[in-house]
C-alpha cells in the first residue's frame, strides 16, 4: 500500500487533462491510479510501455509522442524512436475523455524508467523520503535538490528532507538529476506534497504577574547595576548614559513592575565617560536564576515618553560567558524608542543576524499597555504585537545555519530602561524622568515545545 500511495501521488504531475464527459458512461466513471511508464532497458532507441492502472478495467488508446507530437499508428507497447540525439519520447494513454502522460526519456540522455516520488516515511509526518526508479545505465550518479514552491531549499541535497517550520503552507517537491559519462544528464521532478499549516496550541508553563503589594522576586530577577564596566561592557556596549540601580524599580499599586529613569541622584555616581553620571535607571535579568529554551515569551508593557528613552525586553544566550556576544545569540522581543513613539522593533542578533522587524502602534506605545511576544522554535523565531505576527526569522534562510543559527540553547530574560546610546539617540535636554512598566511576563510551550530551566 505504501508503494501504491507513493506512485499515486505523482499523478498530478502527469495528467494532461481530467475532464468529465457530458453524459455518464463506463469510461467517465474510471479514474487514474498509476500513470503509464516508458522504459529503456539497453542501449538503443527501442522503448517499452507499462500501461496505466485505472480504477476499473477500461479500453484505452496508446499514442507515442516524439518531441510532443503524436506519431500515427503507434499504439503498441513497444516503439523504436529516431536515433537523433535529443529526441524526446513520451506516451499519452487515453480512456474516454481522460488522458495521462508518461515519464519523458530523451535519446542520448540517461534514461529514467519511471517516476520520482516523495512521501512521508514516518507516521508523525516529520520526515520526507524519496523513491527513485531505475535508470539506464544502472550506474548513473544521482544528485538531489529539494524545493519549497519554486525555490530551492538551501543545503537540502539528500534523499530525505525534514520540513522546517517555515515550510508550512508551501508545496514541497524534489528534483533528481541523473548523470553518466558520455550521456546528457536527465532531471526528473517528483510529485508535490502540500504541507498544512499546523495550528499552534499554547500552554502556560511559567509566569510572573508582578502582583501589587509584593516585592520584585529575587529568585527570578537579579539586578545588573552600574554603567556596564563591571560586566566588561562599558556603556553596556551602546554608549548609554545611565547608571543602573535596582532601587529605581518597584512593583506599583496597579500590579506592574515599573522602571524609573531620572536625572536626580545620578551625579552621586561616576560613569565610564569620565564624569558624574547623567541618569539613573534599572536593569534586571533572570541569568543564573531561570532560563528558557524554545516556546513563547510574552510580556504586557507600557513604553516610556521622551526622546532618548530606550525601553527593552529581551533575551541573551545563557552561554554568554563562554561564548561572548554575538556568538551567544540575542533575541530582542521588543525595543521601544522615545524618539520614534509609534514604532516597535523586534530583532535577532547573532553572527549572521538580519535587520530589525518593525511595526507601528497608531496611538503609540506609551499611551497604554500592549502585548509583545516571540514564538521561538528550533528553526524559526516570529515576533508578535498584540497577538499579530509582524516578522519571522527562519534558520533555513542562512547560508550556513550550522554555524550562524545561535538560537538552539538556553536563554535568559532582561528588562531595562536605557537612556541615549547608539540606538536610543540624543536625549531631550528638558527631559528629567521617564518610566516603563511591565504588567506581566508569561512563558508558554508551543504544541509541547518549550522548557523552563530552574537554577
Amino acid at each position: 500500500m505504501r508503494k501504491l500511495a507513493r506512485v499515486t501521488s505523482a499523478v498530478s504531475l502527469l495528467l494532461t487533462s481530467l475532464i468529465a464527459a457530458g453524459s455518464p458512461s463506463h469510461a467517465d466513471s474510471v479514474t487514474l491510479l498509476i500513470p503509464p511508464v516508458i522504459s529503456l532497458q539497453k542501449a538503443g532507441t527501442t522503448f517499452t510501455l507499462t500501461p496505466a492502472t485505472w480504477t476499473a478495467p477500461t479500453q484505452t488508446v496508446i499514442t507515442w509522442l516524439i518531441n510532443g507530437k503524436a506519431v500515427a499508428n503507434s499504439s503498441r507497447k513497444s516503439f523504436t524512436a529516431p536515433s537523433k540525439k535529443g529526441t524526446v519520447v513520451q506516451v499519452r494513454e487515453s480512456a474516454g475523455a481522460l488522458s495521462a502522460l508518461s515519464n519523458r526519456i530523451i535519446v542520448g540522455a540517461v534514461a529514467v524508467n519511471g517516476l520520482v516520488s516523495i512521501a512521508f516515511n514516518d507516521s508523525t509526518h516529520t520526515s520526507l523520503g524519496s523513491s527513485l526508479p531505475k535508470s539506464f545505465p544502472l550506474k548513473s550518479s544521482v544528485t538531489y535538490q529539494w524545493f519549497s514552491g519554486p525555490f530551492e531549499i538551501r543545503g537540502a541535497h539528500s534523499p530525505t528532507y525534514t520540513p522546517a517550520t517555515g515550510d508550512q503552507g508551501s508545496d514541497i517537491s524534489l528534483k533528481v538529476i541523473y548523470a553518466a559519462k558520455g550521456l546528457i544528464s536527465t532531471a526528473s521532478m517528483s510529485n508535490v506534497i502540500s504541507l498544512p499549516v499546523v495550528a499552534r496550541n499554547y500552554t502556560l508553563a511559567w509566569s510572573d504577574e508582578f502582583n501589587a503589594g509584593t516585592a520584585i522576586n529575587s529568585k527570578v530577577w537579579g539586578p545588573e547595576n552600574g554603567d556596564g564596566t563591571a560586566f566588561h561592557v562599558k556603556g553596556w556596549g551602546n554608549n548609554e548614559r545611565q547608571y543602573y540601580l535596582d532601587s529605581q524599580s518597584s512593583i506599583d499599586p496597579s500590579g506592574a513592575l515599573t522602571i524609573s529613569a531620572a536625572r536626580n541622584g545620578a551625579g552621586a555616581y561616576n560613569c565610564y565617560y569620565g564624569t558624574a553620571c547623567e541618569w539613573v535607571s534599572s536593569r534586571f535579568s533572570t541569568k543564573g536564576l531561570i532560563g528558557f529554551k524554545y516556546g513563547r515569551v510574552e510580556a504586557r508593557i507600557k513604553g516610556p515618553v521622551g526622546e532618548g528613552t530606550w525601553a527593552a525586553f529581551w533575551m541573551l544566550g545563557a552561554n554568554i560567558d563562554e561564548r561572548p556576544w554575538p556568538g551567544c545569540g540575542e533575541i530582542d522581543i521588543t525595543e521601544l524608542l522615545g524618539r520614534d513613539p509609534l514604532a516597535v522593533y523586534g530583532t535577532p542578533h547573532g553572527p549572521a543576524s538580519g535587520d530589525s522587524y518593525t511595526t507601528t502602534i497608531n496611538d503609540g506605545f506609551s499611551n497604554d499597555f500592549h502585548t509583545y511576544a516571540v514564538d521561538w522554535l528550533p528553526d524559526q523565531i516570529t515576533w508578535y504585537l498584540d497577538g499579530k505576527p509582524y516578522g519571522t526569522y527562519n534558520k533555513a534562510s542562512l547560508e550556513d545555519p550550522t554555524h550562524t543559527w545561535v538560537f538552539d540553547h538556553e536563554f535568559y530574560l532582561i528588562a531595562n530602561l536605557a537612556m541615549g546610546g547608539g540606538f536610543g539617540g540624543a536625549i531631550n535636554s528638558t527631559l528629567t524622568d521617564a518610566n516603563t512598566s511591565i504588567d506581566y511576563v508569561h512563558f508558554y510551550t508551543i504544541n509541547g515545545v518549550g522548557e523552563v530551566i530552574n537554577h
